[in-house]
């Protein structure tokens, strides 16, 4: 339900996202493939700014969090840990209510499980943009136990386990 709530009170806060159909609504999407086309440290300090805004909501099934500060340590962490990441966008809706829902797949290369081999997974971002082009509510949906969980040693096992006796 929290999301829900964020939604609504983003919604509320940020009632003009760029109209559809816009070069402004282009550009914010374009931002966002961007940003995530090559997910680095050095990158997420650069783009960050002008790809999230500063009341930004981010839940990526992982974590979940407010403010671009947080996000900012968040996702620098984040891809401080992989050797490569890189998301590539498939197909973007816009809703009735002025949002994105954007279908990616992403190919990681960890550094510390599973070293040298390239994880897929395919997953889908529920975004909200503010006036600026800036996303204001980040919501990923996406298998994390096939992207992420599984590779890691011991829980990776028993996902592997439990997928078997299904």
């Amino acid at each position: 339900m929290e999301t829900i709530e964020t939604l609504a009170r983003l919604r509320a806060r940020h009632p003009s996202p760029p109209p559809a159909g816009s070069p402004a609504e282009a550009e914010a999407l374009a931002r966002f493939a961007r940003f995530f086309s090559s997910f680095a440290p050095d990158r997420v300090a650069t783009l960050l700014p002008d790809t999230y805004a500063e009341d930004v909501y981010f839940n990526d099934t992982l974590k979940a969090m407010e403010g671009r500060a947080a996000l900012a340590h968040y996702l620098r962490d984040s891809a401080e840990a992989v050797e490569s990441c890189r998301v590539e966008i498939l197909e973007t809706t816009r809703t009735a209510h002025d949002e994105h829902l954007v279908r990616w797949t992403m190919m990681i290369r960890f550094k510390k499980f599973r070293r040298g081999v390239d994880t897929w997974t395919v997953g889908m971002s529920h975004l909200r943009f503010d006036a600026d082009g800036r996303v204001v509510y980040h919501q990923d949906y996406w298998n994390a136990a096939e992207g992420l969980f599984q590779h890691i040693p011991v829980i990776g096992t028993l996902i592997n386990a439990v997928k078997r006796r299904l």
